[in-house]
């Protein structure tokens, strides 16, 4: 296989056929024969090794340098260790940003890739209406009470349900490097938090600093969101409306279909609202003006329920309200 198709298929493996970026993007991270072994997988180390004529001690050896790189993940089963690739542009995005010595090419690519053609996913999966990746988990401080909170809407409480914790970088900042919020504000939990601390790429922290992380995100301004599915998933996202992935796409309605908004609204008690503007400013959507009363008005197509503005609001006039049943997060 040529050098230009093989990074072509690459990109192909993992949603992206057509990019002309992502083939120089795997360019910079492997060389062809590393290519070619990527492209065998998913695969053990010993059917690797006698495919490509190594021993396994090399084979090992390769496969360990590209996990480190970000391109190869493990998925034991009945004591057997597979190798796979990432499952999709997000993941190849988010674990090889964090490779610790990624050269300037690659990390400059991404910034490209991100700003000219990732724009046009969130577009097609909007169009087909596909499953959105990832949903907003809300603050649930500003919840009201008569609400249905499941456990998985609960920060907190997937914390608390969590069995291994670690926390990185913010692949998303790490790269746009756009804003001055914090960076080392990634959860990752179980799996994921084995694969973090195993690759060298977040550190092991226990639940009552995880909620600390949680807490200086939400006065930061950030908004969490974890993957589009009921019980906990490997990871608990604390990101901006300017550098992040994919929030950014929540605010036009052709883009949005990349993530599910959480089933709360923010709703305002209009006689207790002072006027001040806090919630315009905090709100990552712009979803949130004045009346002709002044008071705080919220447009419910383009609210996605964080909750931010419940927290940020001085006088506790900003409620969030459920909206949506059960069902709206898929199990």
């Amino acid at each position: 296989m040529g050098n230009v198709d093989l990074y072509q298929t690459l990109s192909k493996k993992i949603g992206a056929e057509n990019s002309a970026i992502l083939p120089q993007i795997w360019r910079t991270i492997c060389s062809e024969e590393e290519g070619n072994i990527l492209n065998a997988l998913p695969a053990t180390a010993e059917d690797l090794a006698e495919m490509f004529g190594k021993s396994l001690d090399e084979m090992n050896a390769i496969l360990h340098e590209l996990f480190i790189r970000g391109v190869v993940f493990e998925k034991i089963r009945d004591g057997i260790t597979r190798f796979r690739m990432p499952n999709n542009i997000i993941q190849f995005h988010d674990a090889t940003i964090l490779w610790k010595d990624a050269p300037q090419e690659m990390l400059d690519l991404w910034v490209r890739y991100m700003n000219e053609e990732f724009p046009q996913i969130p577009k097609m999966l909007t169009e087909l209406n596909s499953p959105p990746f990832f949903r907003v988990v809300p603050i649930n401080e500003g919840i009201e009470s008569n609400a249905t909170v499941l456990p998985y809407e609960d920060a907190a409480q997937i914390i608390d349900k969590a069995q291994n914790i670690a926390v990185a970088d913010c692949p998303c900042r790490l790269s746009m490097r756009k804003c001055d919020k914090p960076i080392n504000v990634c959860l990752q939990l179980n799996r994921g938090a084995d694969y973090a601390i195993k690759r060298g790429t977040g550190r092991k922290i226990d639940a009552a600093e995880a909620k600390e992380i949680l807490k200086r995100c939400e006065e930061a301004g950030l908004i969490h969101t974890t993957e589009n599915r009921a019980g906990i998933g490997t990871v608990i996202c604390n990101c901006c409306d300017c550098c992040c992935t994919v929030i950014p796409y929540l605010r036009n309605p052709a883009t949005r279909g990349i993530v599910a908004p959480s089933r709360y609204q923010a709703s305002v008690h209009g006689e207790l609202c002072i006027s001040c503007g806090s919630c315009l400013d905090i709100c990552p959507m712009e979803a949130i003006s004045m009346d002709e009363e002044d008071t705080a008005l919220v447009n419910a197509n383009l609210c996605i329920g964080c909750g931010l503005c419940t927290n940020d609001c001085p006088v506790d006039a900003i409620a969030l309200v459920q909206v949506r049943d059960t069902e709206f997060i898929p199990s």
